[in-house]
């Protein structure tokens, strides 16, 4: 029955696969919308082309936040991906940041990207103008930020308590006497 479970971990190929496409679909498609619009940008600065703009323009500070808000959504999916890989197949040689040993690390890593992108997104929010009530919105942001923090918090906290706990039972055990048989 071992051997069955064993072999069971190789299923998680699909969602890395999967995972690592999505990735690479964000950033590709993200880098060359984003070159796009850097080439627009420029060519009609200097006046040497005029392009049509379908539906409202945007300002070009929101079109790069927005390709931002891409880029870190692929990051999200390859960390998730290259973690996963790490996790139930093999371990990868990443720089030390990148190198994911447990689930906790791959969550903390998840949290971290996550808050980032939350913040993208209401900056977005602040940089369109639009009439917005940017306190509900920033509220909206800020308590899901706020919980993943102080998940974060406990966790490191109760982590804490754990070595303590296991140092306090070593250096019991190395000062009790020798028993005597």
């Amino acid at each position: 029955m071992s051997r069955f479970f064993v072999a069971t971990r190789y299923l998680i190929i699909l969602p890395i696969i999967g995972l690592g496409l999505a990735a690479a679909l964000f950033f590709v498609f993200g880098g060359f919308g984003l070159l796009r619009l850097m080439f627009e940008a420029v060519m009609e600065y200097f006046g040497l082309m005029h392009f049509e703009h379908q539906g409202e323009e945007l300002p070009i500070v929101i079109e790069v936040v927005e390709y931002v808000h891409t880029f870190l959504i692929g990051t999200v999916l390859y960390i998730t991906s290259i973690g996963f890989y790490q996790l139930f197949i093999s371990e990868i040689e990443f720089p030390g940041w990148l190198k994911i040993h447990s689930t906790e690390e791959l969550e903390t890593s998840l949290i971290g990207v996550t808050v980032v992108v939350l913040a993208v997104n209401f900056l977005g929010v602040v940089f369109t103008g639009d009439n917005v009530d940017l306190f509900t919105q920033g509220a909206g942001i800020a308590l899901p930020i706020a919980a993943l923090g102080l998940f974060l918090g406990m966790r490191a906290w109760a982590g804490r308590q754990d070595r303590e706990s296991i140092k306090e039972h070593d250096q019991q055990f190395q000062t009790s006497e020798p028993v005597d048989k």
